[in-house]
């Protein structure tokens, strides 16, 4: 039994059911939606789940992180060469693998393969990584899509490759031609070495084509898995469309690129105002070429735009504006200079402290004098007051004595 690790291999290998399920580990206590998910489709799928501590999961998985789910499954299934074949499209594409042993490039490869839509990896019996946990959690769950070959000689592999008509690629350091100036939109079989020595002499000599990748640095060469996925997409390139039925490229529509082009010297130019006459009639205002005569407007007429519209008052302004100080002024002007020492005054109309009082202003009450200045005796007396002085009202009552400082 094999184990994967970590949420997107296990939901994955979930959803391509290219292996049996044992049982599902989860950790007690984890709370994630993907993780929901897994636990959702093993639950309809019939597969055992059992919640462990997290240590039991650490001492399962080793130095793998298992993000708190471990699936427990059979191995990886893998085909022959010719099956793999009889299943590829057309055109196809096949990876050849001779001799990478490190799990991570491994799993990396298989990643690309899988994106870019290759039919499947062959890879040798010794000499290379197994399908291991390291393996599906590097590819991050796409050897669960990706079919693969097993071989136990990778040269005579090569041979079978060209009687099914592949063209055989190999990526070398030490390759004559250019990674992209190859044809890929036929059957192609690329063939990618080892870390460290490459491709072997035997496999070199069957291949029909060795490219290398240009490098502009100080480094030798290019990681095993960088250089794969340099070549698949320059064949996803070329061939417009990815070779299978899984992720068809949209095809890009052909855009028309508009392009302003101004006046030639050869051609005429028509000016509006070139023809106008000034003082001419109506009829007689533009030539014969004119495209839109004129009106000439008379002396009692006005342009639209001569008169502005007033769309509010001028004087309107915040908190009443210049309408309340216009109020304010004429009501002074009706009171005289008495309102507005009344105003200065106060309230009542008394003085301010440290003035003198004026002279009492005549009441309304008191009879009208007569030509000589002495009052009417024939008009009605005013009414005394409590104490028998003036009569009480407003300014004529006891005004109030403020003491002094001295």
């Amino acid at each position: 039994m094999d184990l994967i690790c970590g949420i997107n291999p296990v939901v994955e290998a979930l959803g391509a059911e290219s292996r049996h399920f044992d049982r599902l580990l989860i950790a007690k206590g984890v709370r994630n939606r993907r993780i929901e998910e897994a636990i959702s489709r093993a639950s309809r799928k019939g597969i055992p789940l059992r919640f462990e501590s997290r240590e039991t999961l650490d001492r399962l998985s080793g130095s793998i992180p298992h993000q708190g789910i471990i699936a427990v499954v059979s191995a990886k299934p893998v085909m022959a060469l010719e099956a793999l074949l009889d299943k590829a499209a057309k055109p196809g594409l096949v990876v050849v693998l001779d001799g990478v042993e490190d799990p991570r490039n491994l799993g990396a490869i298989l990643r690309t393969a899988e994106a870019a839509g290759a039919d499947g990896v062959v890879l040798p019996e010794r000499h290379s990584a197994g399908l291991s946990e390291t393996v599906s959690r590097a590819s991050a769950g796409a050897l669960e899509h990706v079919n693969v070959a097993r071989v136990g000689n990778v040269a005579q592999s090569i041979e079978t490759l060209k009687a099914r008509e592949y063209w055989v690629v190999g990526l070398d350091a030490s390759g004559t031609e250019r990674w992209d100036a190859i044809d890929y939109k036929r059957n192609v079989a690329l063939v990618l070495g080892g870390e460290g020595r490459g491709i072997r002499r035997l496999v070199r000599e069957r291949c029909d084509h060795l490219a290398s990748i240009p490098l502009f640095g100080h480094v030798a060469s290019l990681n095993v898995s960088v250089a794969a996925a340099v070549a698949l997409y320059e064949v996803v390139r070329q061939r417009g469309a990815v070779p299978s039925h899984v992720r068809p490229i949209r095809q890009r529509t052909a855009t028309a690129v508009r392009h302003v082009v101004g006046p030639r010297d050869g051609d005429a130019e028509g000016d509006p105002g070139r023809g106008y006459v000034p003082g001419a009639e109506e009829d007689e205002a533009y030539y014969e070429d004119s495209p839109e005569p004129l009106r000439v407007l008379g002396d009692h007429e006005e342009t639209a735009w001569s008169v502005p519209t007033v769309v509010k008052a001028v004087g309107h302004l915040r908190h009443g504006g210049s309408s309340h100080a216009a109020q304010a002024a004429a009501g002074l002007q009706r009171e005289g200079p008495r309102g507005r020492r009344r105003r200065r005054h106060g309230r009542h109309g008394g003085p301010r402290p440290g003035e003198r009082p004026g002279p009492p202003a005549p009441s309304s009450s008191a009879p009208p004098p007569t030509p000589s200045g002495t009052p009417d005796p024939g008009a009605a007396a005013p009414p005394a007051g409590p104490s028998g002085g003036p009569p009480a009202g407003p300014g004529g009552g006891r005004r109030r004595r403020r003491r002094r400082r001295r």
